[in-house]
């Protein structure tokens, strides 16, 4: 073998293992407490994002831990952190500076709600109505998008269910969450679905897995192909379809429009 033949395949095998010392990086896993996303049940995680991550660690033959914690918590360990995935974000130009990501998992629609009987004088103001106090969760696409759209966001949560609580309590008069996110909320509250409103959708976006901007590419490569594979293979379809409705289907399973 001459040498320009020895030193390509010892280029090859050292890109080999260097990708599977890669694969081989521990994560750590967070969910954010957002049920029906991610959250705990008999002190285990589960939730569509839990249950799409652990199946990709099955088929990569990882089982690294999944931690519940609070939103700011693990937006802040990310963005200051090696080696740090986040199970359910969606991505901004200002979270683009310090995560990627992997995806699309499912379709969040960032919606206004109210209280059912103050939902038809709010309709009737129309735009005025962002005027009125807001609510959203701290440091989330949901406060985001409310502030990009214009309403007076006055207070931030730690919680979607601390969110719903101070809508019904009066503490605020509108409430911007998740669809798939406040409905469950309410519930856990002990209102009926009945007792609150949506007043309107602000927009609808792909949620995805995040990586913090350090963990090797390998690995976010690795984590992105598995998930087409669940895609393509009807895992993935089996997963969405226990958690959510069709319309939440990531933007890559959706029917084009007719």
């Amino acid at each position: 073998m001459n040498k320009a033949r020895r030193a390509v395949l010892l280029l090859a095998l050292s890109c080999q293992w260097a990708s599977a010392a890669a694969l081989d990086t521990p994560l750590r896993l967070f969910g954010m407490d957002s049920r029906p996303v991610s959250y705990m049940e008999d002190g285990k995680p589960t939730g569509i994002a839990v249950e799409l991550a652990q199946e990709v660690q099955r088929r990569l033959g990882r089982n690294d831990p999944i931690q519940i914690v609070p939103w700011a918590r693990a937006q802040t360990v990310a963005q200051y952190e090696r080696n740090v995935m986040l199970l359910s974000i969606v991505p901004t130009p200002e979270r683009a500076a310090y995560l990627v990501f992997a995806g699309p998992l499912f379709t969040a629609h960032i919606s206004v709600f109210v209280k059912a009987d103050k939902a038809e004088a709010l309709r009737a103001l129309g735009n005025d109505a962002y005027r009125l106090r807001a609510g959203a969760r701290r440091g989330s696409i949901f406060s985001h998008v409310a502030r990009r759209e214009g309403l007076n966001v006055t207070d931030e949560t730690n919680s979607s269910d601390l969110g719903v609580r101070m809508l019904m309590q009066g503490r605020f008069d509108l409430l911007v969450e998740g669809e798939e996110i406040a409905w469950p909320a309410l519930e856990r509250a002990g209102y009926r679905r009945g007792d609150m409103a949506l007043l309107r959708t602000l927009g609808r976006e792909d949620v995805f897995f995040a990586f913090s901007r350090d963990t090797p590419p390998d690995v976010v490569r690795a984590w992105n192909e598995t998930l087409r594979d669940m895609k393509r293979d009807g895992a993935f379809m089996r997963i969405h379809r226990k958690w959510l409705q069709p319309h939440q289907l990531p933007s890559d399973m959706r029917a084009p429009a007719k």
